[in-house]
């Protein structure tokens, strides 16, 4: 019957343990910096209603240079018949404001435009449509020296009669999001 020597079997070779040693800062770095790359602050922030209705979405994004990224995205529940008569009205259906929440008196405080092409009429969705502005931290500062409450409200227009679509759910309200963007 063989022997197994336990010291013997956990011998290495010198060059080996020379490799594993070299091995170890480029270890030891590589997780250092995967460390520091989930560390950085996140500079987005995004939330959806979904509801049964409709679902809103609100995006606030940090650029590289200072600015903000703020999108919206809207799909409005409806019969696809109904989506494709406001696809083909002349004008656009809906109406964007991104607002600071006060209490009571909530404010305007800019509006954003919808993005060219993305309007369309479709079965799973119904009306859907995305609007983009880049705007200074000072547009979403709507509480100066405090917290940012900030939401997006989005009214759906009947162009033939340039009233708004209250049949429909309209305005669309997003949830808030809070931060400080001075």
């Amino acid at each position: 019957m063989p022997i197994i020597d336990f010291p013997a079997a956990d011998v290495r070779s010198r060059g080996r343990a020379k490799r594993r040693l070299l091995q170890l800062p480029i270890a030891a770095t590589a997780v250092l910096g995967a460390v520091a790359l989930t560390a950085v602050p996140a500079s987005a922030a995004e939330t959806c209603t979904g509801e049964a209705d409709s679902n809103l979405c609100l995006r606030i994004n940090q650029r590289t240079d200072g600015n903000f990224d703020v999108h919206v995205g809207i799909d409005v529940h409806m019969p696809l018949h109904k989506a494709q008569e406001y696809v083909g009205n002349v004008g656009e259906p809906f109406t964007v404001w991104i607002r600071g929440e006060d209490g009571d008196v909530d404010q305007n405080l800019f509006s954003v435009p919808m993005t060219p092409g993305t309007l369309v009429a479709t079965p799973e969705s119904g009306l859907s449509a995305e609007f983009d502005t880049v705007v200074e931290g000072r547009d979403l500062d709507e509480d100066p020296g405090s917290t940012d409450e900030i939401f997006a409200q989005v009214q759906l227009i009947d162009t033939d009669t340039n009233q708004e679509d209250k049949e429909e759910g309209s305005p669309f309200i997003s949830n808030v999001i809070v931060g400080n963007w001075r």
